[in-house]
């Protein structure tokens, strides 16, 4: 598997624990995460109201309105579709299993990757925020692009923490790759250095 497939199945880990989605590449949610804030959350007395991107949800543009409502009802979470917002409200309790769906999502892709032997990844740590990850590696057989593997893990962090109510100019992930023998950081990045870069 590739970098890129490894990158797509990261975020297809994401973006699969609010049911209706399709896969796609990191490119496009990496894009859109650049501009206006892709999720929001406004607290009610009751229930939560968390606004994603739909380009997020729907990668490939192949979803109709009724598509993302019913798999929402699904779910036992009432959705509508505001242009390119789609709006869900649900518990706090439907939240919080929505977050624990999103870790365990990420410790699946995680495993995921570990288990593919074409890339020098040996083990994937991240704090319950999902604001650090730390990715050990075979330091004789990491190569630099093997860094791009951070651009799934920005992605899969900051969706989790918007959907977890942090504002958008709050958000950051820093990703680590490390010796796995050693500890030696090899590289580091962070999603607001992205962000800045695809501003430029």
């Amino acid at each position: 598997m590739n970098s890129r497939l490894v990158i797509a199945s990261v975020v297809a880990a994401a973006t699969l624990a609010f049911g209706g989605c399709t896969a796609g590449t990191a490119e496009k949610p990496a894009g859109a995460s650049s501009s206006a804030p892709a999720i929001e959350v406004e607290e009610a007395v009751a229930t939560v109201d968390v606004r994603l991107a739909r380009s997020l949800l729907d990668q490939k543009n192949a979803l109709t309105d009724e598509q993302i409502v019913g798999a929402a009802r699904e779910k036992g979470i009432t959705a509508r579709v505001d242009g390119d917002t789609v709006i869900y409200t649900m518990t706090r309790a439907q939240q919080a299993d929505m977050l624990a769906q999103m870790r365990s999502s990420a410790h699946a892709a995680a495993d995921e990757m570990i288990a593919d032997d074409t890339n020098s990844v040996t083990a994937v740590e991240f704090n319950d925020d999902m604001t650090l990850f730390k990715i050990s590696v075979d330091k004789a057989r990491y190569g630099a692009l093997q860094s791009l593997l951070a651009l799934g893990f920005y992605i899969q962090g900051a969706m989790f923490q918007q959907f977890n109510g942090v504002g958008a100019d709050d958000i950051d992930v820093v990703v680590n790759f490390v010796d796995g023998a050693t500890g030696e950081v090899l590289n580091t990045g962070s999603y607001q250095e992205m962000r800045k870069n695809l501003q430029q």
